[in-house]
């Protein structure tokens, strides 16, 4: 079976494209950040309890995209809703840790 010819020029296109639509759903809108769960596997990446920002992403097992990892699981972090820059109000699946009281 001969190997498939990939369009490395075409991907980065495309790629650069899904990077440009993630910046844009994350800075627009509704703003989201997220922190890793402890009981996650990924809680080691990024700073301990660092909050980051997060767009929500196509349906599938990894559709929260931002962070130190590009995607997670949403049972591998908290989501926070930011209603302004002095406090924040936790999304429904946020079980763990009080929330912080301001983002830098």
């Amino acid at each position: 079976m001969p190997l498939r010819n990939v369009d490395a020029e075409q991907m980065h296109k495309e790629f650069a494209a899904m990077e440009a639509k993630q910046a844009i759903l994350t800075n627009v809108g509704q703003k989201l950040l997220a922190r890793i769960r402890p009981s996650s596997k990924y809680y080691g990446q990024g700073t301990e309890g660092e909050l980051f920002a997060v767009c929500n992403g196509p349906d599938g097992e990894y559709r929260v995209l931002g962070g130190p990892g590009g995607q997670y699981r949403l049972s591998d972090v908290d989501l926070f809703a930011v209603f302004d820059c002095e406090n924040l109000r936790p999304h429904r699946n946020s079980l763990s840790k009080p929330l912080p009281q301001k983002v830098r």
